[in-house]
């Protein structure tokens, strides 16, 4: 196989596109594919302090994903007998903790039902992918 086969093969058979080798900017580009392919609101990856480190969608929703997700139980909805503000937003926010190479991660987003699901179990995976050890090293 010539060299000019063997790079539009690899090419068609690469998925990912616009790769970057910056770990931010490929958690960027990893959050934004996952929320279009979603179609949920925003998607965001906050450390343990609630502190945003990348998101997609609104800037300030972003925020207050990264800000919540240290409040917000990671398994099971507030059933509180009189809601606050929290459980009010927390209605339509999943929250999953991650342990990256011992460092906890959060992974957070706003939407409906399946769709956030799927996007986050997505974008855990990138996670684990983009900040392992392996890639850093």
């Amino acid at each position: 196989m010539d060299a000019t086969v063997g790079a539009i093969y690899s090419g068609a058979a690469e998925r990912r596109s616009d790769r970057s080798t910056d770990a931010l900017g490929a958690l960027c580009r990893m959050l934004d594919a996952a929320r279009r392919e979603g179609a949920v609101e925003a998607l965001a990856v906050a450390d343990e302090t609630g502190v945003l480190v990348a998101g997609s969608g609104f800037w300030e929703t972003c925020e207050e994903l990264a800000a919540l997700a240290p409040l917000l139980p990671a398994d099971e909805p507030a059933n509180d007998v009189v809601p606050t503000r929290l459980d009010v937003l927390s209605r339509r926010t999943e929250v999953r903790r991650l342990s990256i190479d011992g460092v906890s991660v959060l992974v957070c987003g706003a939407g409906d039902g399946a769709q956030l699901d799927a996007a986050l179990v997505r974008v855990a995976g990138g996670c684990a992918r983009i900040l392992g050890r392996s890639r850093l090293a």
